[in-house]
């Protein structure tokens, strides 16, 4: 029998699990995290073009200017949920996760690994959270479908084809 205990502990870890993809989601645009996604895979592109045909030093030095911009702000993007996501993963995984399991001695065989509560909390938290992740970058790129190629593994921004 399931002891109440690991499903309160399933619970929290999914429950943090929520919380980090809802702050993640709400602090970044993830719309513009798609468009600066596009333009780095725009840039590399245009960058491995200019090396190939022995463009200009200086023209290259240009591109990868305007390639490492585009990353910083991508990764600024990125970064800023995570100086609240991670120290509210400490403060759960430090104190909470503690407080509330730490005397109930569970611990959880799991393919082959016994897991104590702090693990069981991270194993679930990771799992929710990629899931979670998945399932709303699918959304993402149905909903973005029109504005981006998606690639095996980066969106670009779709070409419109002229025709007279």
């Amino acid at each position: 029998m399931v002891s109440i205990f690991i499903l309160e502990l399933v619970s929290a870890g999914i429950v943090y699990a929520v919380f980090a993809l809802f702050l993640q989601r709400k602090l970044s645009n993830i719309d513009r995290m798609y468009e600066l996604r596009a333009k780095m895979n725009q840039h590399t592109k245009e960058l491995m073009e200019m090396t190939k045909s022995n463009a200009p030093k200086e023209k290259i030095a240009e591109k990868q200017k305007d390639l490492t911009n585009t990353s910083m702000q991508s990764m600024k993007n990125q970064m800023k949920p995570m100086l609240i996501v991670l120290p509210v993963f400490a403060l759960v995984y430090y104190f909470l996760i503690p407080m509330g399991f730490a005397k109930s001695g569970i611990s959880v065989s799991l393919l082959g690994f016994t897991l104590n509560y702090q693990l069981l909390f991270i194993a679930v938290t990771f799992v929710a959270g990629l899931i979670l992740s998945s399932l709303f970058s699918l959304r993402d790129r149905k909903r973005l479908k029109d504005k981006y190629n998606f690639g095996l593994m980066q969106p670009s921004f779709k070409t419109e084809e002229k025709s007279q």
